[in-house]
């Protein structure tokens, strides 16, 4: 405990004093010093920090400039690959390696509702839909002159995708289509019933009481899929890994959506888009 004494017989003489004071005095000198160097310590971080804070200056007044890529050249026109039903865009894979290898610029997109490409409003699933998502992915990143191929469904994606660009006169970005494994004719899309209908509306883009194409394990996407592809457990489990593939969050996508397979079915390939497409493309004056 501390306690306060008076001055007065035994107290310390002010000779035995004089050491401490002095040790005191170089205390105190020593405390002040170190605030010095310690305030312009901070002071220079604050400096510093601020400094960094401030925006880049810019070393050059020249415009920006278009840079070439792996999806664009000024020399030759980019290859857009447009994949089929129950597709994605990892359907190029090897495709991409290829005409990265001979020096042709090359992109493949996922078309709406399959790989990782949203679905969105079902009623809106349609053809000319499709290809104007395709044509303003090609303008947004950019390329200027373009080679589109479609590969199955997709082959019917480019043909409206043909015809819409072929309205725009000059501004067009093809400069060819190429249609692989597809042709004019409607095809019978598959009967469903009502029950079946309003399963596969889980399929859409996810919400409340929609999972979509997220799911907590492999075992649980697999379990999901089976019943929209015959029970086929063959066909089902060669997907794992590609298809249908581990996220870092340890949840499973599936570039698969029976939702879509279904529309695709419904307003693409049961259509008769493609024949409509092309009588356009013949009435169109180059």
């Amino acid at each position: 405990l501390c306690s306060r004494q008076p001055w007065g017989r035994g107290s310390p003489r002010l000779a035995e004093l004089a050491p401490v004071r002095q040790v005191a005095t170089l205390s105190k000198m020593r405390q002040t010093l170190l605030r010095t160097r310690l305030g312009l310590s901070l002071a220079a971080s604050v400096v510093g920090a601020v400094q960094m804070a401030q925006p880049a200056r810019s070393r050059s007044s020249s415009a920006v400039l278009p840079l070439a890529s792996s999806m664009q050249s000024s020399q030759r026109a980019t290859a857009v690959l447009v994949h089929g039903l129950d597709s994605s865009k990892e359907t190029w894979s090897g495709v991409l390696a290829d005409l990265a290898a001979a020096g042709y610029p090359a992109v493949a997109y996922d078309l709406r509702g399959h790989g990782e490409s949203p679905l969105g409003d079902p009623d809106e699933f349609e053809p000319a839909a499709l290809a104007s998502d395709v044509l303003a992915a090609v303008r947004a990143a950019g390329i200027k002159r373009c080679v589109l191929v479609g590969h199955s469904m997709g082959g019917r994606v480019a043909m409206r995708a043909a015809a819409i660009e072929a309205e725009s006169g000059g501004a067009s970005v093809l400069r060819a289509v190429v249609v692989e494994d597809m042709d004019i004719s409607p095809r019978t899309a598959p009967e469903l019933s009502a029950e079946k209908r309003r399963e596969v509306a889980a399929w859409g883009d996810g919400g409340e009481g929609a999972p979509g194409r997220r799911f907590a394990s492999w075992g649980a996407c697999r379990e999901a899929l089976l019943p929209w592809y015959d029970a086929d457990e063959v066909r089902v489990d060669s997907w794992r890994n590609k298809r249908v593939r581990p996220h870092p969050d340890s949840s499973w996508w599936s570039d698969i959506n029976p939702l879509a397979r279904r529309l695709a079915w419904e307003r693409v390939l049961a259509s008769d888009d493609g024949a409509s497409a092309w009588r356009e493309l013949s009435t169109t004056r180059p």
